[in-house]
Order: structure tokens, then sequence, then C-alpha cells
């Protein structure tokens, strides 16, 4: 199982840390999330019983590999509870926020004692600071197309992270992943199925 380990590029960092809280935003450089997508699948067994994913769902695992915050001048507050992949559809998009169907990452104790993984941890990354993350989320989500994708592509899911902000700006759109820019290290002809037990997936 592997560890975080923390970077620390500058000399006041805990200057830096007690001075500045949370995320990357107005810091010129973003914060930048490097992440590939594991697999899918449907449950696995536990020692309290079977666990699974709704009909419509499965659990969507995904490595993050590093959070690199050299580029800016904020310490970054990293917290994987913050992380979501965006189902909305055109037409509940058209209406207010709390319709849209965003899938946030669990903290299903569960699926690292089972599954041998360690899920990421929050930490605080200062600014010119990188994170060694190499530790997982998982994201129930729909696995019938239900933001109506191309076919072809539908089970390739990509992250994003809830700024905080909950209000509409003026084109309509829910400012997201705000000071951080996602980097998906798979292959972009990547094609994926859905494994009826998760601990046929391969976590590296």
């Amino acid at each position: 199982m592997e560890t975080s380990r923390l970077y620390f590029l500058s000399v006041p960092v805990f200057i830096a840390m007690s001075m500045l809280s949370g995320c990357g935003s107005g810091s010129g450089q973003p914060t930048n999330i490097s992440y590939r997508q594991i697999g899918i699948c449907k449950g696995f067994e536990s020692a309290s019983g079977p666990v699974t994913s709704k009909p419509d769902e499965g659990y969507a695992f995904f490595k993050i590999e590093t959070v690199d915050n050299t580029k800016s001048n904020k310490a970054f507050a990293f917290d994987p509870k913050l992380l979501y992949v965006d189902q909305t559809t055109p037409q509940q998009r058209a209406k207010q926020l709390w319709e849209w169907d965003r899938h946030f990452a669990s903290t299903d104790s569960r699926i690292p004692k089972n599954l041998g993984i360690s899920l990421a941890p929050e930490k605080m990354i200062p600014a010119g600071g990188k994170l060694d993350v190499n530790s997982f989320v998982v994201i129930p989500l729909g696995v019938n197309n239900p933001s109506g994708g191309p076919e072809a592509n539908k089970l390739a899911f990509d992250l994003l992270h809830d700024s905080g902000n909950s209000e509409n700006t003026a084109s309509g759109q829910i400012r997201v992943s705000e000071g951080i820019v996602f980097t998906k290290t798979n292959a972009a002809d990547t094609k994926w199925t859905v494994a009826e037990n998760c601990k046929e997936l391969t976590f590296k």
C-alpha cells in the first residue's frame, strides 16, 4: 500500500500554511491535480456481507497521482471529498443547481478495508509545494450513460472539484474547479467495461 509524500519547496511553508487557507483561486497559476481512471465495478464481498452499488450505478475508481501546487503563491487545502463526476443532463442543467446530478467521492470505510487500497487523504499543501498522493477516490455513479455522451466513450469519466460557490454565473454555469487544472493520464483511446467484482480491478 502506497503512502503520501509531501514535498516542501519553500522555506517559510509553515507561515504560509498558517496565513493561507484553501484554494488557489486568484493565485496566478492554478494547482494541478494529476489522476487516472482505474476501473468501474458493481460490488464486492466484505466481512459484514456483500457491498453492492445501485442497479443502474457502479463504483468508479480513480488514482490521484499528484497535487502540484508549485506554481501557486497560495496554500491549497486538498480535500478529496470535494472531488466529483458531473452527470447532469442538459435538461437538468437548465434547472436549479440542487437538481444537478453530481456524484461525490465516497467515504465508505469498507472499500479500502476490503480492497486493500488507501483512500486519498486530506492535506494542506503550501505554496510551492507538491504532494505525491498515490491513493484513491471512489465515486458511485451512473453507468447507463445518463448524461447522453458518445456511446463509445460513455464510461470514461472526468473529475471536477467543488469550488464552494453555489451561485450560477451570468452565463448560467456554476463555477467549478476554480483555481485547479486536472490532468487525466489515461491514454485517450482507453476503453472501459463494468466488472461485477471490484476485486478484479488492478489497483496500481
